[in-house]
């Protein structure tokens, strides 16, 4: 067996194209068959837009279009993908296969002072070791949202780059504090510069956060066939539920939106909630059986386009 993985040539993206590597080399060794993998590095569009915000150019799916595009050519038979990059619409004639146990889902915040004694590295008042008006790096208007909700002094500061670029701007003193994937830190064994994890319930994540999923072109069984060991189905369900929501209120890019689901006893619950840049807000809540995911998504969806959603959502485009 031979297969080509492509990939965004980025610290952490490589650290994921490897982890799939490592697992499909290790479990088909247990079965005593050779595969042979390659790992081929794709330069995304999103890749070079670094001093502006994605959203004026079309989004989160600027990291997988020319990955994509490799699929549809042959170049490559999978890709490796964090979730969280990759549009709920993809094109026709590729489908996710595969989705890895879901890492941490959580955003993370890490301070530029750090405090004397902070505890255990999560804090539900963390936003009172801000000092007043302090300068928050992120591009998110997800976070910028959930932020502004803890305190209406902070101010945002656009925050783009990979993480070591991020990291060296906070050390810089461009911030006071910046908000992170928790998920991209522990992979990167940089978890000991987390202060504070942002509770999921509360700070509700981006929909897929914390998730390497694999994409490959339909019709194409052997590959399906091959990636499905590593297909964890309580992540598959859990995140397919978030995408339904975030599908099903079709809003763009650059609308402040979240949702994150997870199974408890064999139920699966999911959390959602939508804002605007006038810091309008509204959240609710959904569960039901695992096999019914992409239902429960979309009527998290409908509870909450009932409640106003597209009225709140409107008033990003203003």
């Amino acid at each position: 067996m031979k297969i080509k993985i492509g990939t965004r040539g980025s610290k952490l993206a490589l650290y994921q194209a490897n982890l799939v590597k490592e697992r499909l080399s290790e479990y088909y060794k247990g079965l005593s068959k050779n595969i042979s993998i390659e790992i081929i590095t794709i330069k995304t569009t999103g890749d070079k837009i670094l001093n502006a915000s994605l959203s004026s150019f079309g989004g989160k799916g600027l990291f997988v279009k020319e990955i994509e595009e490799a699929l549809f050519g042959g170049d490559i038979d999978i890709a490796v993908h964090s979730l969280k990059d990759v549009p709920q619409i993809i094109p026709d004639g590729l489908i996710l296969g595969a989705t890895l146990k879901r890492d941490d889902p959580r955003d993370c915040v890490i301070l530029k002072d750090k405090p004397q004694t902070l505890g255990e590295a999560y804090s539900e008042n963390f936003a009172s070791l801000l000092k007043s008006r302090a300068i928050v790096g992120t591009s998110s208007l997800r976070r910028r949202s959930l932020m502004a909700r803890l305190r209406n002094d902070l101010v945002f500061e656009p925050l783009r780059g990979n993480i070591d670029t991020r990291l060296e701007k906070l050390k810089n003193g461009f911030f006071d504090a910046i908000v992170l994937s928790s998920a991209g830190l522990i992979r990167l064994n940089l978890e000991h510069l987390i202060d504070i994890y942002l509770d999921p319930i509360k700070f509700i994540p981006q929909c897929g956060q914390g998730v390497i999923a694999i994409e490959h072109k339909t019709g194409r069984d052997d590959i399906k066939e091959i990636i499905s060991p590593l297909n964890d189905s309580d992540t598959y369900a859990a995140v397919f539920a978030e995408r339904a929501c975030i599908k099903e209120l079709n809003c763009g890019c650059a609308s402040p939106v979240g949702a994150y689901a997870y199974l408890k006893n064999g139920v699966l619950y999911i959390k959602g909630f939508v804002s605007n840049i006038q810091g309008e807000y509204l959240e609710d809540e959904f569960n039901g059986k695992k096999d019914d995911y992409e239902k429960i998504g979309r009527s998290l969806a409908l509870r909450l386009i009932d409640k106003g959603a597209f009225q709140i959502l409107s008033k990003n485009n203003l």
